[in-house]
This record gives structure tokens, C-alpha cells and sequence, in this order.
């Protein structure tokens, strides 16, 4: 049971990294533009790092079992990547304005 504990803070550590740096080029491409696609992007982005961030500490706390913790950290995700599909429909339908 230790191994595969240690292997989902392992995976929600890369997680939680990689939309860390996601969510920090998509903001300072939406200062730089002020594109609601872009700021929607942000948006779910952090709530990916914000999922694996959760999830990762409620299972090396201990504070919840793994099944929970991936439940939460889960949900974090999938509110997240709505976000960033929003993100590339409201993209697509400024693009077909101008």
C-alpha cells in the first residue's frame, strides 16, 4: 500500500508542476492580450494545480484515504479542464467575429 501512495504524490507532484507553469504562461499571456479565452485558460489551470495540490497533501498527511483524496484532487481536474475547454470554445467564437 506504501508504493502505490507514494507513486500518486509522485503523479500529483508532476501535476501540480506542469499547471503551475501552464497557468503562469496563460496569465502573462492574458495581461499581455486581455483575451477571455486566455483568462478562462488561467482559470482551469488552476484549478488542475489547485486539485493536485489538494490531493497530493491529503494523502501524505494522511488526513483521508487515497480513494478520497483522488476523489477531491479528481474533482479539482475536472472543474479545471471544463474551464479550459470553455477556454477553446470562447477562442474559436471570437476568432469567427473579426
Amino acid at each position: 500500500m506504501y508504493g502505490s501512495t507514494s507513486l500518486l504524490v509522485a503523479a500529483e507532484t508532476v501535476i501540480f508542476v506542469c499547471s503551475g507553469m501552464l497557468a503562469s504562461l496563460s496569465y502573462r499571456a492574458y495581461r499581455r492580450r486581455r483575451s477571455r479565452a486566455l483568462g478562462a485558460l488561467f482559470g482551469g489551470m488552476v484549478f488542475v494545480a489547485v486539485g493536485a495540490l489538494v490531493g497530493g497533501a491529503l494523502i501524505s498527511l494522511n488526513v483521508a484515504q487515497a480513494v478520497h483524496a483522488a476523489s477531491v484532487s479528481a474533482t479539482f481536474v475536472a472543474i479545471g479542464l471544463l474551464l479550459v475547454t470553455y477556454s477553446m470554445y470562447v477562442g474559436r467564437q471570437s476568432a469567427s467575429v473579426l
